[in-house]
């Protein structure tokens, strides 16, 4: 038997659409990234701009106390920086707390009723007189310097966008090596597609843009922290990281909590990808299309490829090749199930889990946000 046949381009395209995101795009920006070197800081500039650090929060009555401690002691110059909580019709003590810091400069934007996070920003950052907006999660904490950081490189005039470095802490224990191992990977990504001209997208836990540059969304966008940024480098400008500017977040306390967020992200995703405004402009650079198909529309179509492998290799399973794939798809699933069903934590185990437990979770979040049957009203761990 030939060891290649036209019958194996089907096969050989779906595994090479899914290695691509998943190992051979990352080892080539690595390689990349070790020729670049480190980046140098960017300069301070002499006149600090105004900024608004906006922080959306939802019945977060438990750290609201400690993010607006940690907001007053950035170390932003004095009357320079704003700090704006949008209570979005919190029913705990939520606003009551936030009201005990206006006589520390703190703003409160109390909404009775719940109206979702981007319904609140695009009223009020439009309405603000800063020049550039921090969006921030409540429970995320700050290092003193990060929002001098993240505005520094807007000395760069092209520069629309920044994005800092939040680090998850507390992560389940199941879960744990496997995050660990793809922020890592994801941050290195995101750092070189800084140099070769922008990233796709931003963590919403911690981004800043120019003000001027903001378009709102439209109703019932999902996630934020992608169509913005877009949008910014529609616009003709930059989204960077900053991985000097530094925050950290308590990371998903089950895997119940981190399936759901996975969800929710592939939603948006795809919502963005249907909207049309999760696409680069066609007036894009080339490198910032080559950027956005390796770093995220193939990311996201990994479950896609994946099946469209294994469907492959079961029609042509005669061939060495296919029964060469179909047998690592079931040691994959082996290993994977046998971490679900004895909770042995060892990484033969924890990777095989952590990688099929992502891809079912994008698959379905894939057809939710086609179909627009998910929520844009997140629901909040309860911790």
């Amino acid at each position: 038997m030939p060891l290649f046949d036209l019958t194996l381009i089907p096969l050989l395209l779906f595994l090479f659409l899914a290695a691509w995101p998943l190992a051979l795009y990352p080892l080539l920006m690595l390689l990349l990234h070790r020729l670049d070197g480190r980046a140098p800081a960017a300069p301070e500039p002499a006149d600090w701009p105004t900024v608004a650090l906006v922080i959306c929060a939802l019945n977060e009555a438990r750290v609201i106390g400690e993010k607006l401690e940690n907001s007053l002691r950035l170390d932003y110059p004095a009357g320079r920086l704003r700090v704006v909580v949008i209570s979005d019709g919190s029913t705990d003590a939520t606003a009551e707390i936030v009201r005990r810091y206006t006589n520390r400069g703190i703003e409160l934007i109390d909404q009775p009723q719940r109206r979702g996070k981007l319904t609140n920003l695009n009223e009020v950052i439009p309405s603000r007189a800063e020049e550039f907006i921090v969006l921030s999660d409540a429970n995320v904490t700050y290092e003193p310097q990060s929002v001098r950081r993240l505005i520094a490189r807007f000395a760069d005039p092209k520069i629309g966008c920044v994005s800092g470095k939040v680090i998850l802490t507390n992560t389940a224990r199941e879960l744990s090596q496997g995050e660990e191992g793809y922020y890592s990977v994801e941050w290195m990504l995101q750092e070189q597609a800084s140099r070769i001209y922008s990233m796709v997208g931003a963590d919403g836990a911690m981004y800043a843009m120019r003000r001027a540059l903001f378009t709102g969304c439209a109703p019932g966008t999902l996630i934020e922290d992608l169509v913005i940024p877009m949008s910014v480098v529609g616009k003709g400008y930059r989204a960077v990281m900053e991985p000097r500017a530094l925050g950290w977040e308590e990371g998903p306390s089950s895997p119940a909590e981190e399936f759901r967020r996975k969800v929710r992200i592939a939603a948006g995703a795809a919502q963005a990808l249907v909207r049309g405004n999760g696409w680069p402009s066609l007036r894009a650079p080339l490198r910032f299309w080559f950027l956005f198909v390796s770093h995220k529309l193939l990311r996201w179509l990994i479950p896609v490829n994946l099946l469209g492998a294994l469907a492959s290799a079961a029609a042509t399973v005669w061939h060495p090749l296919s029964q060469l794939v179909l047998a690592c798809f079931a040691i994959l699933a082996l290993l994977a199930a046998t971490r679900r069903l004895t909770g042995w934590n060892r990484f033969l185990f924890n990777a095989p889990y952590y990688f099929l437990f992502g891809q079912i979770a994008v698959a379905r979040g894939l057809w939710r946000g086609v179909l627009g049957t998910q929520s844009v009203l997140w629901e909040k761990a309860n911790r």
